[in-house]
């Protein structure tokens, strides 16, 4: 890394277009020819800044890049202004001062203009307003859109005017994603038509460009599903865990896992405030405001009667923090310990065992809504509206004899 002007006075690079660091997302390019041109990252992509040593430019301080790339970042990250705004305004700025007041000056010239923002634009204000109403819940589903977006499209279309993107634009930049990862093609060509629905709506375009998943060739692949336990081997699953060389708490919340079939966070974040041990109930309580992790996927307010032989290993644990499972007293297992241990056991996930649990409903006559029920699965069509009843005493019963059948007493 280079840290002073005396230093990059004296650099020289070992090869041509050579990058060296010299501060947070800032970086000097070097060439055979002597040339040295500061440039900023953002994501993956690269914005000049100007050369070092050209009068003309007034790059001669190290300062004054640093300071640059660290408002232009800023700007962006708050998206306040698009990677096309900061490339446009940032090469006749020569400092903060006249950086900001280039893209002030640009987004009241272009407003004047034609009032129709790019997509980059659009997509942000798009993405920002899901974020306020919580439209993911968990961080990882959260930043897929954005991070899908920028990895697969903003290069292509993110810096044109949003009336000025046809349908052949959008197949152009999306097929080729569909025939390396559809699922991932599929999710952003569904963001891409809300931002054009949200424009057709405002009257800033005249129609909606954007196509469906089916003008698309989507090549034929194996769908992987999680890997699940058959039903049959869960007894010996459970005798496996006794002699496991995993500590007292980490057994309990795996068998806890086995039962349930909740989500491998949802049993890291259990806490005593939510389970009753003179009931047996447990709640995981709604999910609050904001990006959450260790609640319900639905969000939902959602309890549980303990089987009597897991309620006992429960409420036999130590007290000693506001978690349940915690191994050092201060905070939670990690999730991601129970999928590894399940992992030494067999080629099987955390989240497998809701597949093992349904299939085991199959084959023993359990009612279907009552197994949707139990694993608080989204409901679709007609029960979505009418059948409301969680069914709380049909499910602790059906948990009593699901306990039952994988300790091998039933």
């Amino acid at each position: 890394m280079i840290s002073t002007d005396t230093h990059l006075r004296k650099w020289k690079p070992d090869t041509d277009k050579q990058r060296v660091r010299c501060g947070d997302n800032l970086y000097i390019r070097g060439f055979a020819s002597g040339r040295k041109i500061f440039q900023m990252r953002i994501g993956n992509t690269w914005i000049d800044l100007g050369d070092y040593g050209r009068p003309e430019d007034d790059m001669r301080s190290l300062a004054v890049a640093r300071e640059l790339t660290s408002f232009a970042k800023r700007q962006y990250k708050e998206n306040n202004y698009s990677l096309a705004d900061l490339k446009a305004a940032v090469l006749r700025a020569k400092s903060v001062d006249d950086l900001r007041h280039e893209l002030e000056r640009n987004t009241v010239d272009y407003a004047d203009r034609s009032g129709i923002p790019t997509f980059d634009q659009a997509f942000r204000n798009w993405y920002a307003l899901q974020l306020k109403a919580n439209t993911w819940r968990h961080k990882a589903s959260a930043r897929f859109p954005l991070t899908a977006y920028q990895l697969h499209v903003e290069a292509q279309i993110g810096n044109l005017r949003m009336d000025k993107i046809t349908r052949p634009v959008i197949k152009q930049c999306m097929q080729p994603l569909f025939m390396s990862n559809s699922e991932t093609a599929r999710k952003l060509l569904g963001y891409i038509y809300k931002v054009f629905e949200d424009a057709y709506d405002d009257e800033l375009i005249d129609g909606n460009p954007c196509p469906r998943k089916d003008s698309f060739t989507i090549p034929k692949r194996k769908v992987l599903h999680s890997s699940s336990l058959h039903y049959s081997k869960l007894p010996e699953l459970w005798i496996w865990l006794d002699e496991a060389p995993f500590s007292k708490s980490v057994k309990v919340a795996m068998r806890l896992a086995i039962v349930t079939t909740h989500r491998a966070a949802v049993i890291a974040n259990m806490q005593w405030d939510h389970i009753d041990c003179d009931t047996g109930i447990w709640t995981v309580p709604e999910a609050p405001v904001g990006l959450s992790e260790g609640f319900m996927k639905s969000g939902r307010q959602f309890s549980t009667k303990l089987p009597a032989a897991l309620l006992e290993d429960v409420c036999s644990l130590p007290r000693n923090c506001d978690y349940v499972f915690s191994v050092d007293g201060r905070k939670p297992i990690n999730a991601e310990t129970l999928r590894r241990n399940f992992q030494k056991f067999d080629d099987i996930t955390t989240h497998g065992f809701r597949n093992t649990f349904k299939t085991w409903c199959l084959n023993n006559d359990v009612d279907e809504f009552l197994a949707d029920r139990y694993c608080d699965h989204a409901l679709k069509g007609l029960d979505k509206n009418y059948r409301r009843d969680d069914l709380f005493d049909q499910r602790a019963a059906l948990a009593q004899t699901y306990c039952d059948y994988v300790t091998g007493g039933a």
